[in-house]
């Protein structure tokens, strides 16, 4: 059963996914810090509010994944700020995340290199988030 873009159901079928990703667990190693996804609104994608997702990430494991308002995810270590349909294309495999700060298509606040060192386990991560059926509100 699909579950809503960026729900607290998503959240959870998410962090699943991480942990059963043993490709994850490896590329993840000596990560410890906090990660927040800013998901900017964009209502006429009937993506009306803003919000955070908060990845609590260490060494290589999801202990947390929970969403919720978007002022959450400014708290973390790390923030990744990007309207909704840029984080679907991330979620959808068109937008490589890394690539996307790079490009300035993603805002990044937190330290580029260390991010960059990480890549392998972002992309994994975004491989994760492309094994949970969604349902976008976009498509609605």
């Amino acid at each position: 059963m699909a579950v809503k873009a960026f729900s607290s159901e998503w959240a959870e079928l998410f962090k699943d996914e991480v942990n059963k990703s043993s490709v994850y667990k490896a590329a993840g190693k000596g990560w410890k810090w906090t990660v927040g996804l800013v998901v900017e609104a964009e209502p006429d994608k009937h993506f009306p509010e803003s919000r955070g997702v908060v990845m609590d990430l260490f060494d290589g494991e999801a202990r947390d994944i929970t969403v919720g308002p978007a002022a959450d995810a400014q708290k973390c270590d790390f923030v990744i700020t990007a309207p909704y349909s840029r984080w679907k294309q991330v979620a959808t495999k068109e937008l490589d995340a890394t690539k996307g700060m790079l490009q300035g298509k993603l805002k990044l606040k937190g330290d580029l290199p260390t991010i960059v060192r990480y890549t392998k386990a972002s992309q994994e991560m975004t491989e994760c988030t492309t094994r949970v059926p969604v349902e976008w509100p976009d498509e609605q």
